[in-house]
């Protein structure tokens, strides 16, 4: 298993969230993670309101996922892709990855004991 100060290196300092801690329970990881209000992400989207853009979610995901998970397989497609609830600046969250090898499908869910804020999945080949 990855230890949180690999996890946190995978990011760009500002772009990133900060892991907290990572389990991994069979085929599922799930990482707590704080989205802190100094990413640059949150800069002019939106001015009155920062909210974190679906598609950094997305990324990190993915990124985690190929840490720990997915490694070098090929990206084929996303599919199933929810936006629930708005990402605020200073939110504790947890990434749920659920992987199946033999499909080549990875589930992601970004949550916390309050709000489910996005979920999808992502098709994998296998090299």
């Amino acid at each position: 298993m990855i230890d949180q100060e690999t996890l946190n290196g995978l990011f760009n300092k500002y772009e990133g969230p900060t892991v907290t801690a990572c389990n991994r329970h069979d085929d599922a990881v799930v990482i707590n993670l704080y989205v802190d209000d100094n990413l640059r992400w949150f800069q002019g989207h939106f001015p009155e309101q920062p909210v974190l853009p679906g598609i950094v979610q997305i990324d990190w995901a993915g990124t985690l996922a190929r840490a720990l998970m997915v490694g070098d397989n090929s990206f084929k497609q996303l599919i199933n892709i929810k936006f629930k609830t708005m990402v605020m600046p200073n939110t504790a969250m947890q990434l749920e990855l659920t992987y199946q090898a033999d499909k080549g499908s990875l589930k992601f869910h970004f949550f916390n004991e309050n709000t489910s804020f996005s979920q999808g999945s992502f098709k994998f080949i296998p090299l």
